[in-house]
């Protein structure tokens, strides 16, 4: 009997020290995984970043790889700082009431402080294209609302969490939900960053459908946003016409007629028309590599927000499906990570930074090919940009340090 149970014991604990080596092999094998993909996009975001900059801009392409470098210096230390004796951090320290809200408050700070330097003239905080948001220290410019798209899903995270431990109403999860979208949404509209604004309310809606909420208020949400949503655009539409209408408005009716009607006007759509020029000559496997010609001043700031128009141009639709298969794959393995977590705010941060890169994809994409209005999204990875490399190395440092447990 006693030499039984003991060999019951024995088998129990190779069973439990087998399902830790697992784990941890699990573990090992997804943070390869995700370094692997992080490293592709990588080499094929600087291939393209040195043909499409070269002709008008080719001190971007070194400043790219400093970018580049950057991301991976804050990429590795937020994901292996659990690992450090002296920090032992990992991403649950940010689960904690005190540090959320101090996440909370400084970001509040931040966007004020922008919005009440943009309104004081102060020369660090310049107005482009009719926005306030970019900070220039120098030689270095920073944008503060591109970089809080963390600290907005940290606190979304906490958000929801909160509302699973301690078993909160639909309705009141919706509130404090609505208040955190609300806070980041104003302050950022307030510096007339309207794409920018559009990304968090992307965010908040990919992580508000995925979370406890029942079908009944996903259903409301979806009417709502799509009654709005066409009934904005036609209201922004008919007001076009008037005269005095501002610059936003006519980009958004030059969308509008370059979708339904295929007429892309000089003034406002032109960027949009040689960006699907751009995808169209570059056919099933494109022209080849360096052989793009929007690059030459034909598409302006084609290194920015349009940079997919070049990759598309001289790699086809073959090489767009192979960019957007690897982001997919990155968000499958930021799913897995939050899938397998044992506390609900790890399974929402995964959720919400993985909303975070693959709804900002989209949207980059879908504006290049002149399916949605021109937000001003950079594309992860591949616009040239320092504040979006700092966002994605934060973003993947967090989900990195997940997956060290």
């Amino acid at each position: 009997m006693e030499n039984t149970t003991g060999q019951f014991f024995q088998e129990n604990l190779k069973n439990q020290q087998q399902k830790i080596k697992n784990k941890m092999i699990r573990l090992r094998q997804r943070r390869f995984s995700l370094f692997f993909i992080i490293v592709i996009l990588m080499v094929l975001s600087s291939i393209n970043m040195v043909s499409a900059a070269f002709y008008m801009k080719p001190e971007n392409i070194k400043k790219h790889f400093v970018y580049i470098l950057i991301f991976f210096i804050i990429y590795l230390f937020i994901g292996n700082a659990g690992k450090i004796k002296k920090l032992k951090l990992t991403y649950k320290i940010l689960s904690n009431r005190k540090v959320n809200g101090f996440i909370f408050l400084t970001s509040i700070f931040i966007l004020l402080g922008m919005y009440i330097g943009g309104k004081m003239n102060l020369p660090f905080i310049p107005k482009i294209n009719g926005a306030y948001g970019w900070i220039n220290l120098g030689p270095v410019s920073i944008q503060p609302a591109e970089i809080l798209k963390c600290a907005f899903v940290i606190n979304m995270a906490n958000c929801l969490a909160r509302a699973e431990d301690n078993d909160l109403s639909e309705s009141v999860t919706i509130i404090n939900a609505l208040i955190y979208l609300g806070v980041y949404g104003v302050l950022i509209l307030a510096q007339k960053d309207m794409g920018t604004a559009i990304h968090y309310l992307a965010i908040w809606l990919f992580m508000i459908f995925m979370s406890k909420l029942k079908d009944k208020w996903i259903l409301r949400v979806s009417c709502l946003g799509g009654v709005l949503g066409i009934g904005g655009l036609a209201a922004v539409y008919k007001y076009a016409s008037e005269e005095g209408a501002s610059y936003k408005i006519m980009r958004i009716k030059s969308y509008i007629d370059g979708l339904f009607f295929g007429n892309y006007s000089d003034d406002y759509g032109y960027q949009v028309k040689q960006s699907v020029y751009a995808f169209g000559s570059g056919g099933l496997f494109g022209k080849g590599y360096a052989n793009g010609v929007q690059k030459y001043s034909y598409l302006p700031e084609i290194h920015t927000d349009f940079i997919m128009a070049t990759f598309g141009e001289e790699f086809g639709i073959m090489g767009m499906f192979v960019v957007v298969g690897l982001f997919f794959a990155l968000y499958h393995f930021i799913m897995v990570t939050g899938r397998e977590c044992k506390n609900y705010f790890g399974k929402y941060l995964a959720l919400g930074m993985g909303a975070q890169i693959i709804t900002q994809v989209i949207i980059n994409i879908f504006v290049a090919v002149g399916l949605l209005p021109v937000f001003g999204l950079p594309m992860p990875f591949f616009s040239y940009g320092g504040s979006a490399m700092v966002t994605m190395g934060i973003a993947l440092g967090l989900i990195h340090n997940m997956n060290v447990e």
